[in-house]
C-alpha cells in the first residue's frame, strides 16, 4: 500500500468525519451562533471598536414598578424613582456604582467601589465606608453589564465559544435570531438579534424565585462609533418592572476621580461573606440563615414554630433539626406577601406545616406553595400560638409604607421581636438613619406596648435593641431638621 493511497484514504476519513460533524445539531448551533455574533458585532460598532471599549461611565434615571414588592399583592404596582451611576474599567478591573432614590418605604443612597484591595461598600445615609473583604468584580458589575448592550456585546465577543443559536422567533413583528450568552457568573441569557438590522433588541433570563425577566433595549444612538441604547425596559413575568433613561454616557473616560473614597465617610469594619449560621438567642429560640435570608425558630413543648419565609427555609429547618431532632415544624409564619418573603411557603407545605398568613395574600401564598392542598391559617389583626408555657404572639402592624399587612412575631416572656424589612441592620458598623418604614415599625411597637429587649430581622444576623431603634429615629430627625 503506497503513501499516496494512505493519504487519500486518510483524507476520505477526515472528510467523512467532517461531513458527519457538520450534520450534528450542536455544531450547527455553534456555527450559526458565530455567524450571528459576527453580524451583530459589526452592527453595534465593529469588533475592533468594541474590543477597544475599555471603560464606560453611565448616568441613568430609573422608574421602578414594584411588581411583587408593592404594598398590596396585586396591581397597580407602587412606583419608586432613583438616580443611578455606573462606571467600569475592564483593563484596570474597576467598577463603581451609586444609587440614590426612594421606594417601598425606603430612602437609599449607597453603592460600591470595586478596585482590588481598595474595595468599599458605601452607605452615604449612614456616612460609612466598609472595606469589602472578598471583592468580586464580575458579580458586582453584572447587573450593569446586563442592561448595557455594548457591554453585552463585549461579553459575547469574549465568550462566543460557549454560545449557541436557539432558533428564530418574532419580536415586534420582525424575525429575530436567538443566541445564548453565558457570562462569568450569573444565569444563562438569551439574546434576540433582529435578522435585518442585527441589533440586540431583547434579552431574557430566568431568575428564581422571581420568574421570567425580560430586557428590552430601545432608541439606539452612536457614541464614538459604538451603539448605545438611550432607553431600556425590564419586565418581570410580563409586567413592567423598570423604565430607564440613560442621561450621560462617556466612552473610555478615566475613572480615577470616581474610584477615590469620599473622605467624609467613616471607615467601619470590613464586609465579609454572610455565611450560613445558627444563633441561639434565648433558650430554644434560634435565628438561622445566611446570605441575607434569616428565619426565627421557636421550640415549643411538642413542636416548632418557624417564622419568616425567605428563600432557603428548607436548609434552615434542617439546621434546626440538628439541635431539636424530635419535634415537627407545626407552623410556618410568613411576614408579608413580597416575592422574596414567600418562597418558604413551598418548604413549609412540604413539611405538612400550617402556613400562617393573611387572607388578602392567599393567592400569592398558594402559588408560592405550589401545593393545592397546603393548609393555610389567616391572621386577623392578632394571633397567639402557645403551648401553655411559651407564647408566640403575631401582630399585624400594617398598613406601613412597605406593606398593607405585615406580621411581626413577639415572644413576651423573652422580650424578642422578629420583623422583616422595617428595621435595617447591617452586619457591621452603625445603623443607618430611620427610613419611613422604620418609623412605622417603631410607632407600632409603641402602640402595642410591647416590652422588647431584642430585635431580630429577616435579612441580618445582627441582634438589635430598643435603644438602637430610638437612635436611628433621632438620626433621621436630625437630618430632617438640618435640611434646607
Amino acid at each position: 500500500m503506497n503513501r499516496a493511497f494512505l493519504l487519500s484514504a486518510l483524507a476520505a476519513v477526515i472528510a467523512a468525519a467532517s461531513l458527519h460533524a457538520e450534520e450534528t445539531l450542536p455544531l450547527k448551533s455553534v456555527n450559526k451562533a458565530n455567524e450571528i455574533i459576527d453580524a451583530a458585532l459589526e452592527a453595534h460598532g465593529g469588533a475592533e471598536n468594541l474590543a477597544n471599549l475599555n471603560s464606560l461611565v453611565q448616568e441613568s434615571h430609573f422608574v421602578n414598578y414594584a411588581n411583587g414588592q408593592s404594598r398590596r399583592p396585586n396591581p397597580p404596582w407602587d412606583k419608586g424613582e432613583q438616580e443611578n451611576f455606573n462606571a467600569i474599567d475592564f483593563e484596570q478591573g474597576i467598577f463603581i456604582n451609586r444609587n440614590i432614590g426612594v421606594g417601598g418605604g425606603y430612602e437609599f443612597d449607597g453603592g460600591n467601589i470595586i478596585n482590588g484591595e481598595d474595595s468599599w461598600q458605601l452607605n452615604y445615609r449612614a456616612g460609612t465606608a466598609a472595606p469589602i473583604a472578598e471583592p468580586d468584580l464580575n458579580t458586582t458589575s453584572g447587573p450593569f453589564i446586563r442592561v448595557t448592550p455594548a457591554l453585552l456585546m463585549k461579553q459575547l465577543q469574549a465568550r462566543r465559544q460557549v454560545s449557541n443559536w436557539l432558533g428564530v422567533t418574532d419580536y415586534n413583528g420582525r424575525p429575530h435570531d436567538v443566541v445564548t450568552l453565558i457570562m462569568e457568573v450569573g444565569p444563562g441569557l438569551s439574546l434576540y438579534f433582529d435578522q435585518e438590522t442585527h441589533m440586540l433588541n431583547r434579552m431574557e433570563r430566568v431568575l428564581p424565585p422571581f420568574g421570567q425577566v425580560e430586557y428590552r433595549f430601545e432608541d439606539y444612538t452612536q457614541i464614538d462609533g459604538i451603539a448605545f441604547n438611550k432607553t431600556f425596559r425590564l419586565l418581570l413575568n410580563g409586567d413592567d418592572n423598570l423604565e430607564v433613561k440613560n442621561k450621560v454616557i462617556k466612552v473610555n473616560a478615566p475613572l480615577a476621580e470616581y474610584a477615590q473614597l469620599d473622605g467624609n465617610l467613616d471607615k467601619i469594619p470590613a464586609v465579609v461573606p454572610d455565611e450560613f449560621n445558627l444563633q441561639e438567642i434565648d433558650e430554644g429560640v434560634f435565628l438561622v440563615g445566611g446570605t441575607g435570608a434569616y428565619g426565627l425558630f421557636v421550640e415549643m413543648n411538642d413542636h416548632i414554630v418557624a417564622i419568616g419565609g425567605t428563600q432557603g427555609a428548607a436548609a434552615r429547618m434542617a439546621e434546626v433539626r440538628k439541635h431539636i431532632a424530635d419535634k415537627p415544624i407545626r407552623y410556618g409564619v410568613l411576614t408579608h406577601h413580597h416575592s422574596d418573603h414567600v418562597p418558604g411557603a413551598a418548604d413549609y407545605a412540604a413539611e405538612g406545616a400550617t402556613i400562617i398568613t393573611f387572607k388578602e395574600n392567599e393567592t400569592v401564598v398558594r402559588n408560592a406553595a405550589g401545593d393545592g392542598d397546603a393548609t393555610l391559617e389567616f391572621v386577623d389583626n392578632r394571633m397567639s400560638l402557645t403551648d401553655g408555657e411559651r407564647t408566640v404572639e403575631l401582630y399585624d402592624i400594617g398598613p406601613t409604607p412597605h406593606a398593607e399587612h405585615l406580621l411581626v412575631a413577639y415572644l413576651p416572656k423573652e422580650g424578642i421581636l422578629f420583623e422583616a424589612d422595617h428595621f435595617p441592620q447591617p452586619r457591621t458598623g452603625p445603623l443607618p438613619p430611620a427610613v419611613p418604614a422604620t418609623l412605622a415599625f417603631a410607632e407600632a411597637v409603641d402602640r402595642l406596648n410591647l416590652d422588647v429587649n431584642k430585635i431580630v430581622g429577616a435579612h441580618s444576623p445582627r441582634i438589635g435593641s430598643p435603644a438602637e431603634l430610638q437612635a436611628v429615629i433621632e438620626s433621621a430627625s436630625a437630618i430632617a431638621a438640618s435640611a434646607p
